[in-house]
């Protein structure tokens, strides 16, 4: 249902002229030209006002109302103006007196302030209030950039006031845009309703919950039609409509909310100028107690809340014909985090990562270069992807080039896409790109020694807490934030062995020791570690029952190597696979591991399996922490790979694995952080 469509607006240009000229139109002048145009439109809605019957479908995993009950009753106020203020007790004490509670909706900015003694009252008494716009001016939404403003100010009433509910004045409303207001639910929709400025519904009778970045919220639709428009747009004269909509309600099992302002009741006397006797309400609340006694239940706004919250996964917005543009402004709403996938150890560190985050409403995107078997390992884990740009070689002028002109292959996907987030694992590519059009970057890194020019310099950077902040990426210190363990913590607890892999590779029996050759392309490369990996795999050749499973960094190094040393291969005593394997299978399943650095030296350490670094450049702050718990042994010298690598089969236990979930909550955590941050919210 999401389209290609933007969501209905609540501020096109005929909006903005009518909030704009309306304080100096006459009143009257109003009423009349809205009633004339409300003729029109009732001719036309007749089959789907005020009944509306794809509305009263109960929601596919729908688990029934509190205590059995049969429908929900749910009422609340909106307090206009002074008048409305002075006669909300008036209105408590009656819908008490009935056995009602309903919620009072105050303006914080408007026509009048609200008393501290008022809320007390209300609260005191069972009754709830919630904010209700800003300034109820028709001007909320007028702009993205105005309404984060004018957010953080409802904000802070709501915490002021203790409130969980919003409400928009006019029922304008952005559903995309909500997520900057901290709110329990929100209650400025409806099912059916064409008299509203704004006048497409969601079309269900029924609270859903709509996910949102840091969790979502619950959106409660009012179903019954509000008091102004049945009596004086309408000029209806009985509360017919009501008490008609109720019992189908009521026969669906479905929610009956209802907007009564006290502005407009008259209490005493004879009802005058846009007032409508309090017996019309009176009459019908009774009604509700003597037809339906016993088979409602009459929450709270806030009540309601809490029990979908419940059953969250099971209540999102059903789609109906009559409701797209509200399901394309709920999709819309999703803040998109694009992730950009420059090699195979990026896959299965984002992929947990990346389910956090949609578990709390964001939309992730990838991209991935076609380098080092990326691609091949994205779609293995089930990634949707756009496949752009390469690896441009090793030398620095290609390298340069490469940055620049993948960059210029990334522009258009990121103009399009519009994500709220670029995220990587130093991919200087995205960085760049994302610089020049000011969307801003988060690098998650965990080693400090990179070369960094100043303009792929990212604006946020994650690390491991043992990462010093000099000599990061990211200049400013209060935006580098910091988890505690390894990055390999994140994924490494959700593996799982499969022992096919030795049979596929044909194992059995033998010592089995995983080595990765350094990364001579990189510009940290130090050429000391290829005289480590020959040494290393003369040992090999030279033992009885061991052999080694080797993965070159990409074809390139694969074809080199086999070239320089085709006597490794013989008798297959070196085995390189074919195609994309699971590094961390792989590694379980081997009795050592021998690395020229990098993501398999940690993931060695976080399964449990021994494994020695014949890296050669400068050590990282993560790499000698793994060393000095034992858990990395340095290689640094041909002496010492012949004294500290022992071929030995080693017990494989799964508890050997050191799971630490918190390390995935805070990167996801900062992550969100992030978003909040630039987004305004914070």
């Amino acid at each position: 249902m999401t389209g290609s469509k933007p969501p209905v607006k609540a501020t096109s240009m005929l909006t903005k002229l009518y909030y704009q000229f309306k304080p100096f139109v006459p009143m009257s002048l109003l009423q009349t030209m809205r009633r004339l145009h409300a003729r029109c439109i009732l001719a036309r809605s007749k089959d789907r006002w005020p009944i509306s019957e794809s509305a009263g479908v109960k929601p596919e995993g729908w688990p029934g109302w509190p205590q059995g009950k049969r429908f929900a009753v749910v009422l609340t106020h909106d307090v206009e103006g002074r008048e409305g203020l002075r006669q909300c007790e008036d209105l408590m004490n009656l819908e008490a007196k009935l056995g009602f509670r309903s919620a009072f909706y105050f303006i914080p900015e408007g026509r009048y302030p609200l008393p501290k003694e008022l809320q007390e009252t209300l609260k005191r008494n069972g009754f709830e209030i919630g904010v209700h716009d800003l300034r109820h001016d028709g001007k909320l939404f007028w702009s993205r950039n105005g309404f984060v403003k004018k957010a953080r100010r409802i904000n802070q009433y709501l915490s002021e006031w203790k409130a969980s509910g919003f409400r928009a004045g006019f029922m304008l409303r952005r559903l995309d845009w909500m997520n900057s207001l901290n709110v329990g639910y929100d209650a400025s929709t409806f099912d059916t309703d064409p008299f509203e400025p704004q006048p497409d519904g969601v079309d269900t009778i029924f609270p859903f919950w709509i996910p949102r970045p840091g969790g979502g919220y619950v959106e409660l639709p009012y179903t019954l039609t509000q008091d102004s428009n049945l009596f004086f747009l309408l000029g209806q004269k009985t509360a017919e409509i009501w008490e008609r909509k109720l019992d189908w309600i009521a026969s669906h099992g479905g929610m009956a909310l209802v907007i009564v302002h006290p502005d407009y009741i008259c209490f005493q006397g004879r009802a005058g100028y846009r007032k409508y006797p309090i017996k019309l309400y009176e009459g019908f609340l009774q009604k509700i107690m003597e037809k339906y006694r016993d088979q409602y239940w009459n929450p709270l706004p806030g009540e309601v809340a809490n029990f979908v919250r419940k059953h969250k996964e099971l209540l999102p917005l059903r789609p109906t014909p009559h409701n797209v543009q509200s399901c394309r402004a709920i999709a819309a709403g999703s803040l998109k985090i694009w992730v950009d996938l420059e090699n195979t150890p990026h896959i299965p560190f984002f992929k947990p990562i990346c389910r956090e985050l949609e578990r709390r409403g964001y939309k992730v995107i990838f991209t991935a270069r076609d380098a080092f078997q990326t691609c091949d390992m994205a779609s293995a884990y089930g990634i949707k992807f756009t496949k752009i740009g390469r690896h441009y070689g090793k030398k620095h002028l290609h390298k340069l080039w490469g940055l620049f002109f993948r960059s210029m292959q990334l522009r258009s996907f990121a103009l399009r896409e519009k994500p709220v987030l670029a995220l990587n694992h130093g991919s200087r590519a995205q960085i760049l790109v994302c610089n020049l059009f000011r969307i801003p970057t988060a690098m998650i890194m965990d080693y400090e020694h990179t070369q960094t020019l100043p303009m792929v310099r990212p604006k946020w950077e994650i690390v491991p807490d043992v990462l010093s902040e000099n000599g990061l990426g990211c200049r400013v210190k209060a935006r580098i934030l910091k988890y505690s363990g390894i990055k390999e913590d994140v994924y490494v607890p959700e593996f799982q062995p499969d022992p096919s892999i030795i049979r596929q590779l044909g194992l059995n029996g033998d010592v089995i020791v995983t080595v990765r050759p350094p990364a001579t392309e990189a510009h940290y490369h130090n050429p000391e570690a290829e005289i480590l990996l020959d040494r290393l795999m003369e040992l090999v050749c030279s033992e009885k029952e061991v052999k080694a499973v080797m993965l070159p960094r990409n074809a390139a190094q694969e074809k080199e190597i086999k070239t320089k040393h085709p006597e490794w291969f013989k008798s297959s005593k070196t085995i390189i696979p074919n195609g994309v394997v699971n590094g961390l299978n792989l590694l379980w399943h081997s009795d050592l591991a021998v690395s020229g650095g990098g993501t398999m030296n940690r993931e060695a350490a976080a399964l449990g399996v021994p494994v020695y670094s014949i890296f050669r450049g400068t050590t990282g702050a993560v790499d000698r922490k793994l060393e000095q718990e034992g858990r990395l042994m340095m290689i640094s010298s041909e002496e010492e790979l012949k004294q500290k690598i022992k071929f030995v089969r080693r017990a494989k236990e799964l508890p050997q694995i050191r799971p630490n979930r918190s390390t995935l909550q805070e990167i996801t955590d900062h992550i969100e952080y992030i978003i909040r941050k630039e987004s305004g919210i914070l």
